[in-house]
């Protein structure tokens, strides 16, 4: 596992955390609404950082393998209706307009956002952890290569 996707998986961990709290505080509560409105927060933050780090890698690589493509393809028709529902969800509570809902609303969220954050990490940070692996096995190889041996070294220096 990479840096950046043991980072992402935290914030997944963190953010789910928030938003069952809330639903076990209830959702009346103020408590409630300021865990909500941090898990929006630190979701925004999170989905930037995978926009920058994630994403751009997947999408070059996708280039070469067309069945990451189509997985890139269906998880972003997903995710868009995913990221559409969560954010309502999300700015209804950061204009305080939580009468309308439940705390089976905020289960279905959660339970769409756990759904969203197990399919990402077992196909695309999967993808990406191989990627950045055989990437750090090329360039060891290729610094293994483009040493000079020993006696090359030698023989080199008596030529001069």
């Amino acid at each position: 596992m990479t840096n950046l996707t043991a980072t992402l998986k935290l914030q997944h961990v963190f953010i789910s955390n928030l938003v069952e709290a809330a639903q076990w505080i209830g959702i009346e509560k103020l408590e409630a609404q300021r865990k909500l409105r941090a898990a929006k927060i630190h979701l925004l933050a999170h989905l930037k950082l995978e926009d920058t780090l994630l994403y751009p890698v997947l999408f070059e690589a996708a280039e070469k393998n067309v069945e990451l493509k189509h997985t890139l393809q269906f998880l972003g028709k997903d995710m868009v209706g995913v990221s559409k529902e969560v954010m309502s969800f999300f700015e209804q509570y950061h204009i305080g307009a939580t009468h309308h809902h439940t705390t089976q609303d905020i289960g279905n969220i959660l339970f769409l956002l756990q759904t969203r954050i197990r399919r990402e990490e077992e196909t695309l940070f999967a993808e990406f952890d191989k990627l950045k692996t055989a990437a750090r096995t090329m360039v060891a190889v290729q610094m293994t290569e483009s040493r000079p041996t020993s006696g090359a070294s030698v023989h080199s220096i008596y030529h001069l």
